[in-house]
């Protein structure tokens, strides 16, 4: 936990655009090997640094949750590395994400950046339930240019379940459209099975999809989940 307040100090001297010496005086008397973590405050506020001590952030998990205010500004950085760096480190903490971040990130998903839209759906995916609000944009990004935005848009709809039913009938045209990546399709039938009895009106899309061999194991799936049959465990 110490480690992890040292990053804390380190991305907030790197990350804000306005000085941080209100956050480093307020922890002279916290110590890590002996000095106060002021000591540790990195003075440099260059995208190349911002980007790494978000990455570090990051990959303490749900126990960065007092970070995440922090990373959901990140998204608005004017470095697009920035970015990318908060889009990912958000995923990393998604159990204890709030419905600021949420915002943010659905915000995100307009973001001119491929490689951010991307991993801002991948974070409102591992964001399940919570992050019902983002529905809106998630069927939007279903049109993305991006092959890697629409498939985790998808999932990202399944993974918040019934409250994303207003994306049935934008998972329907998903499977319908005619020459569409396999992967956007798996995606698409997931998550239908997954929104359930509310994508009733999905199954005659869904049987068309069990003609598509790399797709069909989804769409059968779907359907027996949407029809509210035991599913088989193949592994």
């Amino acid at each position: 936990m110490r480690m992890f307040a040292v990053y804390v100090v380190i991305f907030s001297a790197t990350f804000l655009s306005q000085p941080c010496q209100l956050q480093a005086g307020m922890l002279i008397a916290v110590t890590y090997r002996g000095k106060p973590l002021s000591f540790y405050v990195i003075q440099s506020r260059t995208p190349d640094l911002r980007a790494e001590a978000i990455r570090s952030i990051g990959n303490f998990g749900p126990q960065a949750v007092s970070a995440i205010p922090r990373l959901a500004e990140g998204l608005k950085d004017g470095d697009v590395e920035v970015r990318i760096a908060s889009a990912w480190a958000l995923s990393q903490v998604s159990a204890v994400i709030d419905e600021a971040a949420v915002k943010a990130l659905a915000q995100s998903l307009s973001d001119e950046n491929p490689e951010v839209r991307s991993l801002s759906a991948v974070a409102l995916r591992a964001a399940g339930p919570k992050a019902g609000s983002a529905v809106p944009v998630l069927i939007s990004a279903l049109s993305d240019p991006a092959l890697y935005v629409r498939v985790p848009a998808a999932d990202a709809l399944g993974n918040i379940g019934s409250a994303a039913r207003a994306a049935v009938g934008p998972l329907i045209e998903c499977l319908k459209m005619k020459d569409e990546q396999t992967f956007v399709l798996r995606s698409a039938a997931t998550a239908l099975g997954n929104i359930g009895a509310d994508a009733h009106s999905a199954l005659p899309a869904l049987v068309e999809t069990l003609k598509l061999t790399r797709a069909s194991y989804a769409a059968k799936e779907a359907i027996l989940r949407i029809n509210g049959e035991p599913v088989p465990s193949y592994w």
